[in-house]
């Protein structure tokens, strides 16, 4: 009965590290929507790094995804 427990747990431990991936990922996702707002509103010389680092962490919280679905 103890096992059934545990491996029931295990499931809801991983269905809810998905899900914050994906939450996460979306959270990314609207960060690099705010950087292009204020790229278009306000000039300044670090723009495109802004941009970059942008992409930069997006492409990492989707891998972020991939890399929870492997693990667990």
């Amino acid at each position: 009965m103890l096992n059934n427990v545990d491996s029931y747990l295990l499931i809801i431990e991983k269905i809810i590290g998905v899900m914050a991936a994906v939450v996460y990922s979306f959270f990314a996702l609207i960060v690099v929507k705010q950087v292009q707002t204020m790229s278009k509103n306000v000039k300044d010389i670090f723009n495109p790094l802004l941009i970059v680092f942008a992409y930069a962490h997006l492409m990492a919280a989707l891998a972020l995804i991939f890399l929870v679905l492997a693990v667990l």
